[in-house]
């Protein structure tokens, strides 16, 4: 029984976050396609830097931003350069959009107009969004596969003996 319990938690607790990482992918690319369509305001950006973070397993950079805006005459501060943007080991592709943005820089800001504080600098699919989805659905396929195995091996004997005739038995 605890056996089952162990189990049913482990494999639980992988399912739970391949479904976190497909919600956060999922809604990733939704607000992206959306903010197509989002109408723009003049923003300045007022803060700029990339980051180097380093661990065992090596580097990953970022390009980090704030830009005031102020589509109803309201001054708000955003940080999002695109939904889905995350920290990743592709140094040059950061640096670039760094590079891009640096204080003072006057842009358009696209700010989603039923909720003016939900806003970014630009739209569409990047490569951060289909990775997340990618790996999510790969995580949850083969955790679901792992699972299956577990699952058909405990089922024991009964599926072949209950098709089985046995005329005696010694």
């Amino acid at each position: 029984m605890g056996g089952s319990i162990g189990l049913t938690l482990f494999f639980g607790l992988f399912l739970a976050v391949g479904a976190a990482m497909l919600f956060w992918g999922g809604r990733s690319y939704y607000y992206s396609l959306e903010a197509a369509h989002w109408p723009t305001t003049p923003g300045d950006i007022i803060a700029s830097d990339f980051r180097v973070n380093s661990d065992s397993d090596g580097d990953t950079y970022e390009a980090k931003v704030e830009y005031k805006y102020a589509p109803d005459g309201y001054e708000r501060i955003g940080k999002t350069i695109a939904f889905g943007y995350t920290a990743s080991s592709g140094r040059q592709f950061h640096h670039e959009i760094y590079e891009a943005l640096p204080v003072g820089a006057q842009v358009a800001v696209r700010y989603d107009p039923s909720k003016p504080d939900r806003a970014v600098l630009t739209h569409g699919v990047n490569r951060s969004i289909l990775f997340i989805l990618i790996f999510g659905l790969i995580w949850t396929v083969f955790t679901v596969g792992i699972l299956s195995i577990f699952l058909l091996s405990e089922q024991g004997a009964g599926g072949l003996l209950d098709n089985m005739v046995i005329y005696s038995r010694n």
